[in-house]
């Protein structure tokens, strides 16, 4: 661009130059003021769209969040919601993360209150062992069975000097809980309520008193405890303290104060209600729960010679105890070697506990029986036995009683390997046990010559066909006939034992005769008389069973149906039936 502005212009070329000269002046304006133009646009552009951008919000944030944040609670309330959604989301995806960022705070906290823990179970273990044998230690032990308390808590008491149960710090100027903690079976209430009454009773003490604002309470006594206050710039320390404290446990709880309000002076005097940040006192506060008991008397020497008194009864009572119980086990194995078909091969005994081995024949008697006979509970006593065979005599003749069936009119017994049967049975039985006796284990051979195997209707027809006579005039059994009646009283015993095992019996009736001489009732008497002669007879030879019936009668006929004649019915006759159990007798055909 040139321009000549020294040279005169004419009237007709001074509206060209007037046009030229602005066109000039609006490229140099443009020239020097075009950014300042740009930037103008910009910001009436945004201004008339009202757009915030992401990245001036970002600018701004932290910034905005600090000075929202000193003005009120208003922004923690909206935002804790989205933190806690965002915190419980953040544990289900990676609870390892979490895990991992706890552990260095919460690993030291759980080992401090495992020991904790740890030394006040020891302690409360010591003074109990220490008291339980002595005078007082009765008397503490009827307080606890009467007030309903464990021993171990009595004693604490009794031997409690002073203890600090629980530690308050406090916001002095708005009276707040800052932190609290409180020792193992301390009662709780509302740690906040009570941090109030706390700071309500030091400004009521204060204004009833017109005492100055750097003047406070500083202890009052509530029943059995006692509440010391220390105070502090910003908070003060309130401990309960069960006991009376020393005066040094102040300077505990001074230390503790001073320790607080340097490590977190900012936090104390910008305090706007918010007591997370005083979460970290805990490990201070806890340093002034502290307890002392008063030392155990020394221990007489009477109470070491009672103890020792009651270790050598123990002993002794173990070692008699232990004597008993091997004196048991020896009488056990004793008898179970004596018992037939029991064979012990391995026994072992060890602290209580008992294991037998051995062969057992399955009729032998019971093991488990004889445990309980010897005093021992079964359940302690392990047996394994093994099945086999006893050549015992008892057990053969009880293996041959059982496999032969016997009825119990026959009696076995052993005679080396010779298996002997007596008594009495029927044809059959005694056929078949022939066949069977030599199969049973540990029988050769078999003999029965002393079995009984006569029938039922045969012996019954013997004894009814029997007749006693009588000298004229008598009722005396003469010496012929008294062998006769021990033929009937050996027929009646075989009798008995045949019909045993078909729970029928024997009925015998007697019947006495006489002839015409005589008056009738001379007659009668005489008849009964010889009846009961001949009842007395078998009665001397074992006539145990069989019931017994005497009638006496005068006639021409007896009870078989004969007629006698006049100088033959000096007789007695006999009549035996066989009667079951509620039916009538049955008379058998003579």
């Amino acid at each position: 661009m040139s321009r000549d502005y020294g040279k005169p212009s004419s009237e007709s070329s001074r509206p060209h130059r007037d046009a030229s000269v602005h066109e000039d002046w609006t490229e140099l304006r443009t020239l020097l003021l075009a950014p300042e133009h740009t930037q103008l646009d910009e910001l009436r552009d945004r201004l008339d769209n009202h757009i915030i951008e992401p990245g001036d919000v970002s600018r701004v944030l932290p910034e905005a969040f600090a000075i929202r944040g000193e003005g009120d609670q208003q922004l923690s309330t909206v935002l804790t919601p989205y933190v806690e959604s965002g915190f419980v989301t953040a544990i289900r995806k990676s609870p390892r993360t979490i895990v991992d960022a706890i552990a260095p705070i919460m690993g030291p906290a759980i080992r401090q209150a495992i020991a904790r823990a740890l030394q006040s179970m020891t302690q409360s273990f010591n003074h109990t062992l220490d008291e339980s044998l002595s005078v007082r230690g009765m008397r503490w032990r009827l307080e606890a069975w009467r007030t309903g308390k464990p021993f171990a808590e009595v004693v604490l008491l009794h031997r409690l000097r002073y203890r600090v149960e629980q530690v308050f710090l406090i916001h002095r100027e708005t009276g707040l809980l800052l932190h609290h903690v409180a020792s193992d079976g301390a009662v709780v209430q509302d740690q906040h309520v009570v941090s109030g009454m706390l700071t309500a009773i030091q400004n009521y003490v204060r204004d009833s008193f017109g005492a100055a604002p750097d003047q406070a309470l500083d202890q009052f006594q509530v029943g059995e405890w006692t509440v010391w206050v220390e105070q502090g710039a910003h908070s003060y320390l309130a401990g309960v303290i069960r006991g009376t404290p020393p005066a040094d446990l102040r300077e505990r709880f001074r230390d503790v104060l001073d320790h607080i309000h340097a490590h977190h002076a900012d936090a104390l005097a910008h305090f706007t209600g918010d007591a997370a940040p005083f979460k970290t006192t805990q490990v201070d506060l806890e340093h002034c729960l502290e307890a002392h008991y008063e030392r155990p008397p020394k221990q007489g020497a009477l109470k070491g010679w009672i103890l020792i008194g009651l270790i050598v009864l123990g002993v002794v009572w173990w070692g008699w105890m232990a004597y008993q119980a091997q004196s048991r086990w020896s009488h056990l194995l004793d008898r179970l070697r004596e018992e037939p078909g029991i064979v012990i091969t391995q026994a072992r005994s060890m602290w209580g506990e008992y294991h037998i081995e051995g062969l057992r024949d399955p009729l032998a008697k019971s093991p488990t029986a004889l445990v309980v006979e010897a005093g021992f509970n079964p359940a302690t006593v392990k047996m394994e036995w093994a099945p086999f065979y006893a050549l015992d005599a008892s057990l053969v003749v009880a293996r041959a009683q059982s496999i032969l069936r016997a009825p119990e009119s026959v009696k076995f017994h052993i005679e080396g390997g010779l298996l002997v049967a007596t008594g009495a049975a029927s044809p059959d039985w005694a056929r078949e046990a022939r066949r069977l006796a030599v199969l049973v284990p540990g029988i050769s051979q078999y003999q029965d010559d002393g079995l009984m195997t006569a029938s039922i209707p045969a012996l019954l027809d013997r004894i009814n066909r029997t007749v006693i006579h009588f000298p004229s005039g008598s009722s005396t059994v003469e010496g012929a006939e008294r062998d006769a009646l021990g033929t009937v009283s050996a027929i009646l015993r075989e009798l008995d034992q045949l019909v045993s095992q078909s729970g029928q019996r024997v009925d015998l009736e007697v019947l006495g005769w006489t002839d015409a001489t005589g008056s009738p009732a001379r007659n009668l008497q005489l008849s009964q008389e010889r009846a009961r002669a001949v009842v007395a007879v078998l009665s001397e030879k074992r006539l145990d069973r069989s019931d017994t019936m005497v009638i006496g009668t005068v006639g021409p006929q007896d009870q078989r149906g004969s007629t006698q004649e006049i100088g033959n019915r000096r007789i007695a006759t006999l009549r035996a039936t066989l009667t079951a159990q509620g039916q009538d007798s049955q008379t058998a055909d003579p």
